[in-house]
């Protein structure tokens, strides 16, 4: 029922699949095998949609769209378990759904669902053949986006990969509290594949927030491309720096701790309950330099309609544009984005955000440095918003060489030492075994 109820929320209320499943298994107390189970069926059931609805749609008398949402769910979560699932027997998934349908739809909805499964079970439709999009369960437009991009093979590859969700987390140990080797021994985890300070582990469904370190602040949860991000800044002790889109703190927070708290952090968002998040991580990790600001990254106005930065203009030796984005380098963590993603959608992004690029020169100071980055595989969101930003402030910005700042073992990888070393980097979740995402430094002359 609360995987259920998780499928709901992101199909009728557009709601995110981490946070509502993290909410709604928390409070189900269920034990680490069931919601290990729960977990596979919510994130795998929405990466697969695409392909789910193209089999509903060849199985039921009745056109999805008009399906009671209750019922449209319970169809996809037993069509995910009698077709991809290995775990669950046949009849079990048919009778679960037929009791769920019945008690959220009543006992007409529950004989329909029963009608639709066994037809399923019985036919077994298979997907067509040489349809990429539907193979990967990708929208067509998404897919074609894809394969504009990087072509038709790796568009495939890049699906393919977003479909095996993500197994292992990376957490981020606080050097300040903890050692890396002492912490992966307590809690069972290998070393990262990039970052000294990253620990690689599998949670068996038990929470993050019940393993041992974690209220005592020796680790945070956050990918290595996120990590990558702290490299690339290269923070300083001494230094004022400004995280312009800051919520939830990863990478303010990371820059802390690589700075030995000895910087001055200025974490911004527009949204003051996020805010909060922020100042619970900072607290948590023991990081006095952090501090908080409402703020319009876009406009630079407070809540109030003031200039939120009045005191930091021509200020900041580092600004941190981490912006909003169409988020493709999460297909594989957050699978809704599959379900509302859309070309025109991707476009809005892009004048918010160079705006907020445009807030972050009017905060540099002159040999400041400047640092955009995206969860996005999107051209026009990373290389050629960084390309525009350059063209709108000629001569008085550089990319500058990553190459001295990450680590080494991203710089064994040739792809990526290329990158690098103009000032640039597109991680790639298939190649490079992380979230997407995209880097880049510009110092201001």
């Amino acid at each position: 029922m609360a995987a259920a109820r998780v499928l709901f929320a992101v199909y009728t209320q557009d709601a995110y699949a981490n946070l509502s499943a993290r909410r709604q298994l928390d409070q189900a107390d269920l034990d680490a095998r069931d919601r290990r189970f729960a977990a596979a069926l919510i994130y795998e059931t929405i990466s697969r949609t695409m392909s789910i609805d193209y089999l509903l749609a060849r199985l039921s008398s009745r056109p999805l769209d008009r399906l009671d949402p209750w019922v449209l769910t319970v169809l996809r979560m037993g069509v995910w378990q009698l077709v991809w699932s290995r775990s669950v027997p046949a009849p079990a998934a048919i009778d679960t759904s037929v009791r769920l349908a019945t008690s959220r739809a009543g006992r007409g909805s529950g004989g329909y669902v029963n009608a639709v499964l066994r037809r399923l079970e019985r036919e077994k439709p298979e997907l067509p053949a040489n349809d990429l999009a539907l193979e990967v369960s990708l929208p067509p437009e998404l897919f074609g986006c894809l394969r504009k991009w990087f072509g038709q093979d790796e568009a495939r590859r890049i699906g393919q990969h977003a479909l095996l969700g993500v197994a292992r987390i990376s957490v981020r140990v606080n050097r300040l509290r903890a050692d890396p080797e002492g912490l992966a021994q307590a809690l069972d985890a290998e070393p990262g594949r990039y970052c000294p300070e990253a620990l690689s582990l599998a949670l068996q469904g038990h929470s993050v927030t019940s393993l041992p370190g974690w209220q005592a602040g020796h680790f945070s949860v956050q990918d290595e491309a996120a990590m990558l991000v702290g490299y690339a800044a290269g923070p300083q002790p001494g230094w004022t720096i400004v995280d312009l889109c800051a919520a939830p703190g990863g990478k303010a927070c990371h820059m802390a701790e690589r700075t030995g708290d000895r910087a001055r952090i200025v974490a911004a968002d527009v949204h003051a309950g996020r805010l909060q998040l922020v100042r619970d991580q900072a607290d948590r990790l023991g990081l006095a330099g952090v501090t908080t600001r409402q703020a319009d990254a876009a406009t630079g106005l407070d809540a109030q309609g003031a200039n939120a930065f009045a005191d930091l203009i021509g200020q900041a030796d580092q600004v941190l544009a981490d912006v909003p984005c169409s988020g493709l380098g999460l297909l594989g963590r957050k699978p809704e984005i599959r379900l509302h993603m859309t070309y025109a959608r991707m476009q809005t992004f892009l004048p918010l955000q160079a705006a907020i690029l445009d807030t972050a020169d009017r905060l540099l100071k002159p040999g400041g440095v400047l640092i955009y980055s995206t969860c996005t595989l999107n051209p026009a969101e990373n290389q050629e918003q960084v390309a525009a930003f350059l063209a709108r402030h000629p001569g008085r910005y550089r990319l500058e060489a990553l190459s001295g700042l990450l680590p080494g073992a991203v710089l064994e990888q040739p792809d990526l030492a290329g990158q690098a070393a103009q000032g640039q980097l597109q991680l790639l979740p298939h190649r490079h075994q992380t979230d997407g995402f995209f880097i880049a430094r510009l110092r201001k002359d």
